[in-house]
């Protein structure tokens, strides 16, 4: 029996211009496998039952046919092209489908024409005789209606500037999972690693102590009956009251008890996904990841740009690419009324910010303006992708046109009786469309509303009321105003700095 990954089917990307990884299994043990492609041939022997391959950089092209032969077998592949690989990974609102999003129907009417194919990793949180049926029929899939129609919004809209722009195939490898937390994206050693890792998984054994596996396992599956029930009640208290609190739509509907208890088949438990979906297509050669999350993990926010960092120093080592770019969406605003004062979301845009900073080869797509009250899935997908798509060309393929990036917080020092604040990426200045926003922080530790004053690509903030102002910060709330941008169009980050 010999088999490639599940990964490659016909029709398949695979990555110009990089060294492209092919695997399998083989029940032959010691035989020699050839794998072949656009006039390349390598050669390797089944170890384990297992092999696997490495083809040299080859420019982008296609169609080709991939080989994969022994003595006994052979196996072909058809309409395989080489272009450009993304990896589209995160929670819902990554996962949003094209159909569910604003406006699809003129991408759809579309979509035959553009040059993107997608890749679904079978989403399933446990291993059983499903997960190996679907896995097995999973393929690359064309850009037709029906198939697009699904696909992730946010990267199938990437895909088709990314396409026109460089002229290539790109292909789309989707994997991502809805109210999902990035401790679910990494292995059991690597939260281990570090003391919020640790937390995650001490939550989880806790809640497993005491249970036999079969007792968690239905307890986690009465709760999807009880929490299917109470999504459609739900949905029916937002269809007749838009703007009802989230206090009133527990009192009519009962507890929400997501994600639901502990549990070996829950697909949110800590290092589930990981070990179900990531290691079933590592280490498959990509040219970057888009990864737009951050929302589930908003109950431990001091801790996320440990786990984000985690993540990516995981993907990096499993993907066998130390230099693989990593392009963050930072969440918008969002808040419902009983919950919009809350800063949780701000320490995680934060945190996205900080990585971005120091962390090589990423990317932020700042979305501050994209956020819906009420609502914590934007159905305006577009915007995300467009962004995502100027800091690939920016920081991936170094062809970014000028003036493409949001307006980022440098540095804040004291002047007369306020702060003046300098930004990065404000060449063309700055706008106010606003006077909201700024918040002044006094000597004994409050903070109160003070007004900005722009002058070209600096920003003076004060309050007459303080005289020795000890910090500064901007649309440093869960949901608010946003009011700052630069000249471009492009909102600033949010920033706070204490002096």
């Amino acid at each position: 029996m010999l088999r490639t990954a599940p990964i490659f089917t016909n029709h398949s990307v695979l990555q110009r211009e990089k060294p492209v990884r092919i695997w399998g299994i083989s029940s032959e043990e010691n035989e020699i496998i050839t794998v072949s492609l656009n006039s390349c041939s390598v050669q390797t022997r089944v170890r384990n039952q297992k092999w696997n391959v490495t083809l040299p950089p080859m420019p982008a092209g296609g169609a080709y046919e991939l080989k994969i032969s022994t003595q006994k077998e052979e196996l072909l592949l058809s309409d395989i092209m080489i272009g450009e690989v993304w990896f589209c990974g995160g929670q819902s609102n990554m996962e949003m489908a094209l159909i569910n999003s604003e406006n699809p129907e003129p991408a759809l009417e579309a979509c035959q024409n553009e040059n993107v194919r997608l890749y679904h990793v079978c989403k399933r949180g446990h291993f059983d005789k499903e997960f190996f049926r679907e896995e097995e029929a999973s393929a690359w899939q064309l850009p037709e209606r029906d198939n697009c129609a699904n696909w992730t919004a946010v990267g199938y809209y990437f895909g088709c500037l990314l396409a026109k722009k460089l002229g290539v195939t790109v292909g789309l490898v989707e994997c991502n999972y809805g109210g999902t937390s990035a401790s679910a994206w990494v292995s059991r050693e690597m939260l281990e690693s570090t003391e919020t890792g640790k937390t995650y998984l001490k939550d989880y054994e806790t809640g497993l102590a005491g249970l036999t596996e079969e007792e968690a396992n239905q307890a986690y599956l009465d709760y999807c009956e009880y929490h299917r029930n109470w999504e459609k009640k739900s949905a029916e208290c937002y269809q007749k009251n838009p703007d009802i609190s989230w206090e009133e739509v527990l009192k009519i509907c009962g507890e929400n008890r997501y994600p639901g208890p502990p549990a070996p088949i829950n697909p949110l438990r800590p290092y589930g996904l990981y070990d179900t979906m990531i290691s079933r297509i590592v280490p498959y050669t990509l040219r970057g990841v888009l990864y737009y999350q951050g929302e589930s993990d908003d109950h431990r926010p001091e801790g996320y740009e440990m786990l984000l960092s985690c993540l990516i120093r995981q993907w990096r080592k499993d993907f066998q690419d130390e230099n693989l770019p990593f392009l963050l969406v930072q969440l918008p605003m969002h808040g419902y009324e009983d919950t919009k004062h809350l800063k949780n979301w701000c320490i995680i845009r934060q945190a996205q910010e900080n990585i971005y900073r120091n962390t090589r080869n990423t990317g932020l797509a700042v979305i501050l303006d994209c956020g819906e009250f009420n609502e914590i899935h934007p159905k305006n997908k577009r915007i995300p992708a467009e962004r995502l798509y100027l800091q690939a060309l920016k920081e991936v393929y170094h062809l970014q046109e000028e003036d493409t990036t949001a307006p980022l917080f440098r540095c804040a020092y004291p002047e007369g009786q306020g702060i003046r604040i300098e930004f990065d990426n404000a060449e063309s200045g700055l706008e106010l469309r606003k006077q909201s926003g700024f918040e002044i922080r006094d000597d004994s530790g409050a903070w109160h509303p003070a007004e900005a004053e722009i002058t070209e690509n600096h920003i003076l903030v004060k309050n007459s009321d303080i005289k020795n102002p000890t910090g500064v910060r901007y649309a440093w709330y869960n949901y608010g105003d946003v009011t700052l941008f630069g000249k471009n169009g492009f909102p600033s980050a949010p920033f706070e700095s204490i002096l």
